[in-house]
């Protein structure tokens, strides 16, 4: 690679980490924004939970998820030097996101975690 390459390289590498990094700062701003809520409005703008789960502290961990669809990547045929053909089937691609609200036991949310973008 020449200097001209490394540069362009770099420059788009910052580009994409400022960019994740302003996601990941509306995501944490979002969720900060329930902390202090009762649950019941949480549910009434989310809707009910996927999943429940027991924090260990006599409250409730509302646990919301859903699976992010990134396509289908296309299935790829080679010949390799015998004149053998193989094929590799197309993948679906995508994954898990998962956001976690913790409710102490009069039913307000004092905790949050998330997973996926």
């Amino acid at each position: 690679m020449n200097q001209s390459s490394t540069l362009r390289m770099r420059v788009i590498l910052l580009a994409l980490l400022l960019f994740i990094g302003g996601c990941a700062a509306n995501i944490n701003k979002m969720m900060d924004s329930w902390v202090g809520t009762h649950q019941s409005d949480l549910i009434a703008q989310w809707g009910p939970p996927q999943q429940t789960a027991s924090d260990g502290k006599g409250g409730t961990i509302l646990i919301y998820g859903s699976y992010v669809n990134l396509g289908q990547q296309p299935g790829q045929a080679s010949v390799d030097y015998f004149g053998n053909m193989t094929y590799t089937n197309p993948q679906q691609r995508g994954y898990q996101r998962t956001r976690m609200f913790y409710v102490n036991p009069d039913g307000y949310i004092y905790l949050w975690r998330w997973q996926g973008m």
